[in-house]
């Protein structure tokens, strides 16, 4: 194997090193020599040790591998076309009298050949599906063969439905299965958000025409594009691109101003219902979640006070009767 050009000057160097007779120099020489050749031959070795893979150059190579084993078989003429969607239809047709309860070696061996024919179908149209699902763009977290594999579902389906009386190109008829396939997949893992069906492929559509620029598409289709497309929130915006995405976004806690009112506004209320009972204070707390924040129906209620749905209503009411009626000279005192 030949050196490249860097490692071949340190070749040249070790051989005239090794060739010339080391035990005729001095001492200190002959030991020189022998650092000499031991560093050229560290530099050739660590020149030429292969660099740790990648994950794209794995994938790279995936692929690669893929191509190349699916490129070993040869394509089919229109004729087996033919021959082995008969062959296919034949051990469909052996395969329901089979499960039907009819026995015979002829049957088995029929559905064995349908098994083999659909096999040489697959993969002989192994390509196309590649050819199919290089022309979508890659989204975020799926790779070509993600795409490659969808596709090859949907070119199984296709051989399943192909019929071969009809005189079309199977080809043809594969390529609408391989990308309703893809599409679904795409629809389903590409994106966070999932879209229906035709509001997906329509705006795969309008993408395709507008080329990918979603700032060209139209109001409805940018609104779905929006979001099907992740952003991050250290997105910067703005002319200047001073401020951040997450800059603008409202802060849902509550501020200081609104802790404040809360507070007071509880303190009044349990002020408001220090005028009840025990028994009428605790059925007006349950049935309007002043405790925990979960409202009681007026039976729930009658069950925590072991009456009827009825009674815990007109208790609750008569409950409130009397806070609204001491409200007014409640708030009096307050404010004197």
């Amino acid at each position: 194997m030949l050196l490249d050009q860097p490692n071949f000057g340190l070749f040249i160097r070790v051989k005239r090193f090794t060739k010339q007779d080391i035990s005729t120099d001095p001492p200190d020489q002959t030991l020189r020599n022998y650092e000499i050749v031991l560093n050229a031959l560290c530099q050739i070795w660590f020149a030429r040790s292969p660099k740790p893979p990648t994950s794209e150059t794995i994938m790279s190579d995936s692929v690669g591998q893929y191509l190349n084993e699916i490129g070993l078989v040869p394509l089919l003429t229109a004729a087996e076309e033919r021959e082995l969607s008969q062959i296919i239809e034949k051990g469909v047709e052996a395969r329901e009298r089979l499960a039907d309860g009819e026995k015979g070696v002829e049957l088995k061996r029929a559905d064995r050949k349908a098994a083999e024919a659909k096999d040489r179908f697959i993969r002989a149209n192994l390509r196309l599906v590649v050819s199919v699902a290089r022309r979508y763009p890659l989204p975020a977290g799926m790779e070509l063969l993600d795409l490659i594999q969808e596709g090859n579902l949907g070119l199984e389906h296709a051989v399943d439905k192909f019929d071969w009386r009809k005189g079309f190109k199977f080809s043809t008829y594969a390529t609408f299965w391989i990308r309703q396939a893809i599409g679904r997949a795409l629809d389903q893992k590409a994106s966070l958000v999932r879209l229906p069906g035709d509001r997906s492929a329509s705006l795969r559509a309008a993408l395709r025409q507008v080329s990918g620029d979603g700032d060209e598409l139209d109001e409805e289709h940018a609104r779905l594009h929006r979001l099907t497309t992740p952003t991050s929130l250290d997105r910067t915006i703005g002319d200047d691109d001073s401020n951040e995405l997450v800059d603008l976004l409202p802060d849902v806690n509550p501020g200081p101003e609104q802790a404040v009112m809360e507070e007071a506004r509880e303190t009044m209320v349990y002020d408001l219902l220090n005028v009840l009972d025990d028994r009428a204070r605790y059925a007006v707390e349950q049935r309007f979640g002043l405790q925990d924040g979960r409202k009681r129906s007026y039976r729930e209620v009658g069950e925590e006070l072991g009456v009827t749905a009825e009674a815990a209503r007109r208790l609750v009411k008569r409950a409130v009767n009397i806070v609204r009626e001491s409200a007014p000279d409640q708030m009096d005192i307050d404010a004197a």
